[in-house]
Formats: structure tokens, C-alpha cells, sequence
């Protein structure tokens, strides 16, 4: 519902609005929203369990209605942001005052039609036609005005949804964003990986970086050295990084870099590119001046193997981090 444009939007409640009416469905702000995504059928899973409470129950309870909209109508990230969860629900609301508008005219002129009907069977003369006609025009004047009416509200509710959506994407890129460093986060890389995932075959590789003796440079630097350290490898690391790849910080020192549509081999000789650009960094303590000792990282490379999960990929790739740093850091393993 969030993607729609206004003729689509339209399309939808056309089609949602009447048959909330035919089920006798109440029109709040969660029942609005789960039928016109309903309608939309392009979500299986909800479709199928509003159906088989129907079959089970005859409606939809209140606090199923709730529930059905949170999980599947409202986006993830709506959960997260109080302010724009209340902005959608004032959408639904405006809404929900519209359709209830629509479906009492709808009524009415079904009324209008019923009552002419029966006038026409004993209508025998001009006169009596004429009264017919202008009842039943009054009646689809007043129901169309209500049609324009709704679809004006359609249009501006469409306008509010597209502007929650910018302010979702907002949303969106600052919870991706590690606010140290501005690389994306650990939550922005896993879910690049799934992005790729369903057509990746052995062209995606993983590698997880981290600054040795970081712990060291700390003790001996005070704890602005580090992190000033840490934003250095993350500027540098940003400056190499390759077309196809994405970079973020997963914590501390740490970083994770996933590669796209390169062969292992390529990823393996990135690697030792990183390692080898970082320990030729000369970097001064920015208060004494003084040069700090070679700043070196280790790092865990793993390629996907078939239809290896995302969560045994960073597996293996933490291994590798962890042999790296056995065998005495600066430098790459891989498996």
C-alpha cells in the first residue's frame, strides 16, 4: 500500500470498500488496511489467514485485526519510529471516516433506486414519471458528489502515505548508518547479503577486517587515539573499496566487507590489498605528534559455497579472522 500511485490507490479501495461492505466488515483503521491490501493479492500468507478466519469465525475480531495489519501492513521500520506509526494511523483514520462516508451513500442510493423502482410499478402518467426522474436524479447527484468526494480523499491520503514513505526512507538510511564512522552497520551489510542471496552462486565473498592491537593503542594512546584510529582505517577502507562491494563497521575495530560478482580469487587479492595499503599508513598521535607504531589488520576472507546461509558464511568468516590473528596477525586466511 505504501508504493501505490493515486490510480492504483484507487483501483484497490474500489474494489476494498465494497466488499468490507458485502462481509459486513467494520471499517476501522487496521480493518481499512488489511482489506486493501487484501485486495491488492499480493500477499499470500495474509490472504490465506484472513480467509480461513472468515471460513472459521464469519469476521475478523478486533484484536486480530491488529495484529494482521502490524505484521503484515505496516513496514518494520513504522515499529521503530512512534512518530511515524502515529502519522499512518491519522492516515487510516481520515480513511475510515471516508469510507464510512462512502458506504451510507452507497446505501442511500440503493434506497433511492429501490423506492423508484416501486414508484415506476404504479407510474401511469408523465407526471408521476417526471417525480420519478428527479428523485433518482437528486439521489446519483448526491452519490456521485460522495464519489468525487472519496476519491479526493484517496488522493490526498495517497499524498500522505508518499510523504511517510520519504520520511521512512529517512528512517531507513540513519538506522543503516554507524554514527562513528558513517559506513553503514552490521543490520545494512546482513541485509545487502540477503539482497544478493537468491541469485548468488559462488560470486559473493565476505571479508571481516579488525585492527590489531587496537586494545594496545588505547592503553598507550588514551581511548580518542583509538577511536580516531578506527575512523582513519574506516575513511581508508572506503577509499579502496571496490565498485562492487559494501562496506560497513560491525563494532569496535571490526569492520565487514562484502564483495559481489567476484571470483574468489578476487576477493583474496583485495585482501592482501587492504592489509598491505594499511601497513604502510604513517599515522601521528594528533596531541604529542609522535608517529604511532605500524598499524596492521588481520582479516577472515570466505566465499559462499551453494546454498550456504547467510549466518554460516559470517561464520567462517570470523574463523578465518580468528586464524589470522593465531598466526600472528597482518595478514589474510581463508578457507
Amino acid at each position: 500500500m505504501w508504493d501505490e500511485k493515486p490510480k492504483q490507490a484507487l483501483k484497490w479501495m474500489q474494489k476494498a470498500v465494497p466488499l468490507m461492505l458485502q462481509l459486513d466488515i467494520s471499517p476501522t483503521p487496521y480493518n481499512y488496511g488489511i482489506w486493501y491490501e487484501y485486495v491488492s493479492n499480493r500477499n499470500k500468507a495474509l490472504n490465506q489467514l484472513v480467509d480461513e478466519t472468515l471460513r472459521k469465525l464469519g469476521n475478523i475480531p478486533s484484536f486480530l485485526s491488529r495484529d494482521l495489519f502490524h505484521e503484515f501492513v505496516l513496514p518494520n521500520e513504522f515499529h521503530q519510529n512512534n512518530k511515524n506509526q502515529k502519522n499512518v494511523e491519522q492516515v487510516a483514520n481520515q480513511l475510515e471516516m471516508s469510507s464510512i462516508k462512502m458506504g451510507d451513500n452507497l446505501s442511500d442510493l440503493n434506497a433511492v433506486i429501490s423506492k423508484s423502482r416501486t414508484a415506476l410499478k404504479h407510474s401511469d402518467s408523465p407526471h408521476q414519471l417526471n417525480k420519478v426522474i428527479a428523485y433518482l436524479d437528486r439521489g446519483s447527484r448526491k452519490a456521485l458528489e460522495a464519489s468525487q468526494k472519496f476519491q479526493s480523499d484517496l488522493l490526498t491520503a495517497q499524498k500522505d502515505i508518499q510523504q511517510l514513505k520519504l520520511e521512512l526512507e529517512t528512517l531507513k538510511k540513519s538506522l543503516d548508518i554507524d554514527p562513528l564512522t558513517k559506513l553503514e552497520n552490521k543490520t545494512a551489510l546482513e541485509r545487502h547479503l540477503y539482497e544478493h542471496l537468491p541469485e548468488a552462486e559462488d560470486d559473493i565473498s565476505l571479508l571481516i577486517l579488525d585492527i590489531d592491537f587496537l586494545g594496545r593503542i588505547n592503553k598507550d594512546y588514551g581511548q580518542r587515539a583509538g577511536t580516531s584510529l578506527i575512523r582513519y582505517v574506516a575513511a581508508l577502507l572506503e577509499t579502496l573499496q571496490l565498485e562492487q562491494s559494501h562496506i560497513a563497521r560491525l563494532e569496535g575495530g571490526t569492520f565487514g566487507i562484502m564483495l559481489y560478482e567476484s571470483t574468489s580469487e578476487e576477493a583474496h587479492k583485495h585482501a592482501e590489498h587492504l592489509r598491505h595499503e594499511i601497513s604502510q599508513q604513517k599515522i601521528r598521535h594528533k596531541q604529542s605528534k609522535e608517529t604511532i607504531p605500524q598499524v596492521t589488520v588481520s582479516i577472515g576472507v570466505a566465499t559462499l559455497v551453494g546454498k550456504e546461509s547467510i549466518e554460516s558464511l559470517f561464520t567462517r568468516a570470523t574463523t578465518q579472522l580468528k586464524r589470522a590473528k593465531q598466526q600472528g596477525k597482518n595478514c589474510f586466511c581463508f578457507l
